[in-house]
């Protein structure tokens, strides 16, 4: 076996001694793509500090390694090496390029122990693979994916990064993490039963999705710049009592285990605002600080205490529904000065019912008006209205009209509103 593009490597030693830059002088150039299947293909190009071009492994190799290179200009890509156990390039310390470790069915170590600098690393089915080490400082995207990894160690330096995404590893209990800032996203999801997360540095994030988590800690987290969900988990407590703004919707969703929010210092939600379905969350108290939803507010379930003392202005509309024992008489002084803004105002505690239509100005944005016809908590006869106005098809709803009398509307037309934020998140 050789290499589908043949290295001289004295040949292209010789001829770059003859440059002034001695950085030209110890490197081997690959062309725009070389191919090794051998070890003997690798042993070719150990004598060079940097090689030039993008790099795969491939065919029937039991072990390999590539030593001595410290630098490539370009990608290393480890794929469909049926053969391959283990794999090492612990003189790497920087790789322009991606590197790639993609359906290597038995390697069980890969490591790059000097390796700081990469632009992207995909480690993806790797069913055998038990230990991946570097040393990285700076990448921008991560992808790990379908391996048998328990922990992602090789990681645990890194400060920033752009893509960060860990899914589909059934082994994987533990992530401590040093990441100070993440431009893009942050995805945890179909990992081990009992996965735990420490991301006590992270200040600054664009997008954060965790599913299938059973704890994480974020404490120095400030801002999320867009998008901040927590679904399907089975986190006892969230504290992100650092937190301070959302720049898009907050979610959190169908999280069973779930009995404590701490989002104390947390003020503004420029998207929607959903918690749904977190069926130990009776006590809804970590939100008093909120003063603005720039979405629509949805929170359903069992609970009996929703404190959002401090919110002045819903651009969107609102549902609230507890099948607890939990008063409206807040939230309804809250629709009544106009401070909820969107189509429609449904508060529900299980026994009663307040389901209002909302007109708006010609814009759709500022201010929305109720009339006193709007459902109270304890008329009986506006509850059973609302209850059977939801039992009546969608296509019944009246659509708002300017200076319209307000109406009752069912609730699924404002959750169908919800939903679609939803799915649009996840």
């Amino acid at each position: 076996m050789q290499f589908k593009k043949a290295l001289t490597v004295s040949a292209v030693l010789g001829a770059s001694a003859l440059a002034a830059n001695s950085s030209i002088a110890s490197s081997c150039s690959l062309g725009s793509q070389a191919t090794a299947t051998a070890q003997a293909d690798l042993d070719k190009i150990s004598g060079c500090s940097t090689i030039v071009g993008n790099l795969t492994i491939t065919g029937d190799l039991g072990s390999a390694a590539l030593a001595s290179v410290q630098e490539i200009d370009g990608s290393l890509t480890i794929y469909n090496a049926t053969s391959l156990s283990s794999f090492s390039a612990d003189s790497v310390k920087k790789i322009t390029g991606d590197l790639n470790l993609k359906q290597l069915t038995i390697l069980t170590s890969a490591s790059f122990g000097s390796l700081q600098e990469v632009d992207s690393i995909n480690l993806i089915t790797l069913p055998a693979i038990a230990t991946f080490s570097t040393d990285l400082q700076n990448a921008n995207n991560i992808i790990v994916s379908d391996t048998a990894l328990e922990s992602v160690e090789g990681f645990s330096t890194l400060k920033k990064v752009s893509v960060f995404n860990i899914n589909n590893n059934k082994y994987l209990t533990s992530f401590q993490s040093s990441l100070q800032s993440v431009s893009d996203s942050l995805q945890f999801s179909s990992n081990g039963d009992n996965t735990t997360l420490a991301f006590d540095n992270l200040v600054w994030a664009n997008n954060i999705t965790l599913r299938d988590v059973n704890s994480v800690s974020f404490g120095s987290l400030q801002t999320v710049n867009a998008s901040l969900g927590f679904i399907n988990n089975t986190l006892p407590t969230l504290n992100l009592t650092q937190l301070n703004k959302v720049g898009q919707s907050l979610s959190i969703v169908s999280n069973d285990e779930l009995s404590k929010a701490a989002f104390n210092n947390l003020t503004a939600i420029g998207g929607g605002f959903i918690i749904a379905n977190n069926t130990q969350l009776k006590d809804i108290d970590g939100f008093s600080k909120v003063q603005t939803v720039g979405g629509a507010v949805d929170v359903t379930g069992n609970f009996s205490t929703l404190d959002l003392s401090s919110l002045k202005s819903v651009r969107g509309g609102a549902n609230f529904d507890s099948t607890g024992n939990f008063s409206c008489n807040a939230l309804k002084k809250l629709q009544s000065n106009g401070a909820i803004q969107g189509d429609s105002f449904v508060c529900k505690n299980g026994i009663t019912s307040t389901s209002v239509q909302l007109s708006s100005t010609s814009s759709g944005s500022s201010k929305s008006s109720a009339t006193s016809s709007a459902s109270s908590s304890g008329d009986s006869s506006n509850a059973q209205a609302s209850v059977s106005a939801s039992s009546n098809s969608s296509s019944s709803s009246s659509k708002k009209s300017k200076g319209a009398a307000p109406e009752l509307v069912p609730a699924t037309s404002f959750m169908g509103v919800i939903a679609a934020v939803a799915v649009a998140l996840l």
